[in-house]
Parts: structure tokens; C-alpha cells; sequence
């Protein structure tokens, strides 16, 4: 059989694509580098002499996909290409803070200011943009390419709860403060405390780390996934590099705890991704990190079960972590007053406690055998949870520190943001440990994909009651009051509307997998979705003592019937949904 790394060079219907995306790679790297000749805003320079800095950072990370090319592993030239792509929405929001604001952008490789003024972009600003979407465009060909030429095979997941922790460990970093300045001009501070599009920016990058570590281990691919995680180590050490060289190299800025972070989370995802087992052997034979194959030519079935197990602990670690930094991040103060005014609170504090404790409960359930795979399902959905009251929670933060140096945020929102990174890759474990749930089930039970037993099409009606139910709740308010205007889904969207659109999206996504699951898993996926709505409508026992004249508003009421409708459709599943395709 035709080994997976060499097939994107012997197909011809791959060859165009993957072809195409590095000739896009090398533009894009090509225009980066670019950047650093020229002026990216008006009448302005650098804090130090970073041309050469930027043109090793705008060549280096294409010119190791490259290098892999040649060396005849394309595969994983295409996984270092997707790996970069998924940073590029984050960093061009970073890119398009010095059009917004060049004053606030906090880049003292590209723009020293020397005054509160805003110059005008220059051409830098826009190699640099063009740059990143040419890389963007690089990486969405690499994963076409890599697609076409795959053949679909074991995943390689024992390695993915060391990866998710490192990418975590980055995202914090990115998020904390980039350096110390003693320029008022150049000030140095964390994500939360910037502008609203250095905030979205980092969370982005932050996201995509994770996100993409777990895609990478579902590829089925060891090369694609090695790739990946090369380029995710190489592309936030773009990110971390300026703001580390530029503290050494200018008096005045000094070194914070942030870029190092990164940078030690980097050197562990390069690590990791030149050690990672590849496709082929040393007799052109595939390997598999979790199976051994024996003399007579079969693989163990046994063998494969111990990686599902670790998936499990290590979801249920991550969950349990989750919880704790979600309880802490509502027990702790959010701001900081700089003067001697008291620092206000968020009321959506014992909301974001009991988030945590709804994740921690399923999260523990993760270490009892006999139940792991019956809550995971749950564990799927109730993540978002963290999301939608961690939101809530950062508003506070997010519209407080708007008011300059009044406030400055406080252990409560770097325990709020890590819970919520920790909630994401939670919910990225979750659902590679399915995928390996699945498989084995289905090996062990001797069916294909299409034998699988799955809920008759009976329980479709009451699904698709609830989902409408359900999209509904998080677009009502549940708080109604005389003179309170909350945050929503299609109008006043804020802070809090982050929480509520990645709560709908997991009641939508977890609702899609309803009718290709087995009925105990589309009961307890069904379960997950009544848990957070019932978290919805605890957000006004919970949260509403602040509030003058707080009232139940129509979300309240359209939670409760969403969370019945969901129940209900559970047990339908339960009692007698089985049936085949």
C-alpha cells in the first residue's frame, strides 16, 4: 500500500493543490519580510532595529514546510501550513489595531509612539496584512491538499492530553502582559486590559491553539498532526518573539512573565511535533502509538482500549481543573481600583460558581469506569457553561478597564479567562475521546459506520422542538427590569453575547450528533443540553440582586421548556429510539 506521506506527490489530483499552497506560503512569507523594510504607519519607527527580527520571523515558519517538501514528507508540510493558517483571523485583528488605534497596538517591534496622536497606515501595515491572508489562504490549500490525499486510519491520540496542556499554557501566556514599560507612551498590558481588538485578537490565537492540537489528533494522520502542531509552536513563537527581543533590547521595556510562557510552551510543541510517531516505519510499514501489531498480522483489540482510557482521564483532569479555575475566577476580585475608590463587582459571579461546579461533577464521574463513557456525552455539552457565565463575568472587566487607569483587572479574570480556555479544550479532549469511543465500539462489536445502532426517527420532533426552544432561550433575555438593557444575540451584542453564542452553538452541535448516536449517548447528549439550560435560567436567582425591579423575563420560561423538551426527548431515546439505518 502507497504510504499516506508520499501520496500528495503520486496523485495527480493532489499535486495542483498542494503544489498551489506553497507557492501562496512562500508570497506570503515573501510579503512578511517585506514588512520589515518599510514603515507600517506614517512618520513613525520601531523602538529598536527589528528589521532583521522580522525578516527571519516572516521567512523562517513557511521555509520549514518548505524544507519538509523537499525532504519528501508533504504531509507534513501541509500540517506546519494548516498549523500557521489557524493563527492568521487572530493576528490579522492584532495587524488592524494600528489602522483602528496605532497608539494602543502595543507593537514596539513595528511603532514606537511618541504621542497620543493616530498616523495614518502605510505600506508595512498592509504587506503585513496581505501577508497573513496569503498565509491563510496557504493553510486552507494545505488541508484541501492533505484531505484529498489521505486515507483515513487509527488516530495517533496518546500524545494529545501533553499538546492540549502546552497550547493552554501558551494561550495563557499570550493573554498576560507582553513587557513592563516606563514609556507612558508604550504601555505594557494584558489582553484584558488593551483595546477591544487586541482582546478579540489574542482570544482567537488562544482558541485556535487547542482547537486545532485536537483536530490534529482526529486527522487520522501522524504526519498531518505532526505538522500541525510544528506550526502551531512556530507560529506563537512569531507572536512571543518581538515583545521578548524588544524588552532586552530597549531600556526602558523590561521582561514579563508572558512571552515566556510562550516561548517554553513553543520550544514543547516543536519538541513534541519533530518526536511524534510517523506513518511510516523504518520498512515503509504505518505505525500506531496505541496498537501493537502481533506476529500473526493482527492488531490487539486490547491494545487499543488503555489510549481511549487515558483520553477519558485526561478529559476528566481538564474538567476538573476547569472547575477549579472557575470557581476561583467567581470567588476572587475581578478589578483593581488604582486609587481609593472600591472596585466594583461582577453579579454574575455565583452564576460563573455554579458553571464550575456543573463541570466538575461530570469531570470527577470521568475516573469511575463504569461511568465515564455514560457522562462524557454530558461533559460535551455543559462545558459552554463556563463560556456563557464566564462572559457575563468579564463584562465587568471588559467596560471597567475602558476607564483607563482607573482600574486594572485582578486575579478574577485571569482565573475567568483560563477557565474558559480550560472549558474549550475540555470540550476538544471530550470529543476526541468519543471519536475513539466510537471506534472501538464498533470494532469490538464487528459493525461499519452504517450498522451503527442509532435513535429512531420518532425522536426527531421532539428534537427539533427543543433545539427551537433552545435557540430561543439564549436569545431572550431571562432578566426583565424597568431599566436594564442585557446583552443578546440579535441586538445590544456585548461581552456577554460571546457566552450566549457559544452556548447556542453547542446546543446546535450537540443536537446535530443526537441522530447518529446510540441511544444511551443521545440520551446523555440530551442531558447536557437540559443542564445548561437550566444553567440559563438560574442567571436570575443568580445574578439578578443587583438589579432593580428584576423580573422573570420570556427567557426564563422558554429555558424551562427547552430544558423539559429536552428530557423528554431523552427518555424517548432511552425507552425506544434503537433502531438501524
Amino acid at each position: 500500500m502507497t504510504p499516506r506521506s508520499s501520496t500528495l506527490l503520486t496523485d495527480d489530483r493532489s499535486v495542483s493543490p498542494f503544489s498551489g499552497a506553497l507557492g501562496v506560503a512562500v508570497l506570503a512569507s515573501l510579503l512578511l519580510a517585506a514588512a520589515g523594510f518599510v514603515q507600517v504607519v506614517t512618520g513613525a519607527e520601531p523602538a529598536f532595529a527589528s528589521t532583521s527580527l522580522l525578516i527571519v520571523l516572516g521567512l523562517a515558519p513557511v521555509a520549514v514546510a518548505v524544507g519538509f517538501a523537499a525532504l519528501g514528507r508533504p504531509a507534513v508540510a501541509c500540517g506546519v501550513l494548516a498549523g500557521l493558517a489557524a493563527l492568521v483571523p487572530g493576528r490579522i485583528l492584532l495587524d488592524l489595531q494600528l489602522v483602528a488605534d496605532p497608539a494602543e497596538a502595543a507593537r514596539p517591534e513595528l511603532y514606537l509612539p511618541a504621542s497620543l496622536g493616530s498616523p495614518s497606515p502605510a505600506l508595512g501595515l498592509w504587506l503585513l496584512i496581505g501577508g497573513q491572508l496569503a498565509l491563510g489562504v496557504a493553510g486552507v490549500l494545505a488541508a484541501h491538499a492533505a484531505g484529498r490525499g489521505a486515507e483515513p486510519e487509527a488516530g495517533h491520540t496518546s500524545w494529545l492530553p501533553v499538546v492540549l496542556a502546552v497550547t493552554v499554557l501558551a494561550a495563557l501566556g499570550l493573554l498576560m502582559t507582553p513587557f513592563d514599560s516606563d514609556n507612558a507612551y508604550l504601555l505594557g498590558r494584558g489582553a484584558f486590559e488593551g483595546p477591544m481588538l487586541t482582546l478579540a485578537g489574542l482570544l482567537l490565537v488562544a482558541g485556535a491553539l487547542p482547537l486545532v492540537a485536537a483536530l490534529a489528533a482526529s486527522s487520522g494522520s501522524a504526519e498531518l498532526a505532526r505538522g500541525c502542531v510544528l506550526g502551531l509552536g512556530l507560529g506563537s513563537a512569531v507572536l512571543a518573539l518581538p515583545n521578548l527581543v524588544a524588552a532586552l533590547a530597549v531600556p526602558w521595556l523590561h521582561v514579563s512573565t508572558g512571552p515566556v510562557l510562550v516561548l517554553l510552551a513553543s520550544a514543547a510543541l516543536l519538541l513534541r511535533g519533530l518526536t511524534l510517531p510517523t506513518d511510516r516505519g523504518p520498512s515503509g510499514q504505518r505505525e500506531h502509538d496505541d496498537a501493537q501489531v502481533g506476529v500473526d498480522g493482527t492488531a490487539a483489540a486490547e491494545a487499543a482500549l488503555p489510549g481511549g482510557r487515558r483520553l477519558q482521564w485526561a478529559t476528566g483532569a481538564l474538567a476538573l481543573l476547569t472547575g477549579a479555575a472557575a470557581m476561583a475566577g467567581a470567588l476572587t476580585a475581578q478589578l483593581v481600583s488604582a486609587g481609593a475608590a472600591t472596585a466594583p463587582d461582577s453579579a454574575a459571579g455565583p452564576w460563573l460558581l455554579a458553571a464550575g461546579l456543573l463541570v466538575v461533577v461530570p469531570g470527577a464521574a470521568m475516573f469511575v469506569p463504569g461511568l465515564a463513557a455514560v457522562v462524557r456525552p454530558v461533559l460535551s455539552v455543559v462545558w459552554a457553561g463556563v463560556l456563557l457565565a464566564g462572559a457575563a463575568v468579564l463584562d465587568v472587566a471588559v467596560a471597567a478597564t475602558g476607564l483607563g487607569a482607573t482600574y486594572t483587572a485582578g486575579q478574577g479574570v485571569v482565573w475567568t479567562v483560563t477557565a474558559m480556555i480550560g472549558a474549550t479544550v475540555t470540550a476538544c479532549c471530550s470529543l476526541v475521546a468519543g471519536m475513539v469511543e466510537r471506534e472501538d465500539s464498533e470494532e469490538a462489536e464487528g459493525l461499519s459506520g452504517g450498522q451503527v445502532p442509532h435513535i429512531a426517527p420518532t425522536v426527531i420532533t421532539p428534537l427539533v422542538a427543543t433545539v427551537v426552544l433552545a435557540v430561543a432561550t439564549f436569545g431572550t433575555p431571562v432578566i426583565a427590569a424597568p431599566d436594564f438593557v442585557p446583552a443578546g444575540l440579535w441586538s445590544e451584542f456585548g461581552t456577554p453575547s460571546w457566552g450566549l453564542l457559544a452556548a447556542t452553538l453547542t446546543v446546535l452541535g450537540a443536537s446535530a450528533l443526537v441522530p447518529r448516536s446510540r441511544p444511551a449517548r443521545a440520551a446523555a447528549l440530551l442531558v447536557g443540553v437540559a443542564c445548561l439550560l437550566i444553567l440559563r435560567a438560574a442567571e436570575l436567582p443568580l445574578t439578578a440582586s443587583d438589579i432593580d425591579g428584576a423580573r422573570a423575563g420570556t427567557g426564563l420560561w422558554l429555558a424551562i421548556a427547552a430544558a423539559l423538551a429536552a428530557l423528554l426527548t431523552a427518555a424517548l431515546a432511552l425507552a425506544g429510539g434503537r433502531g438501524s439505518r
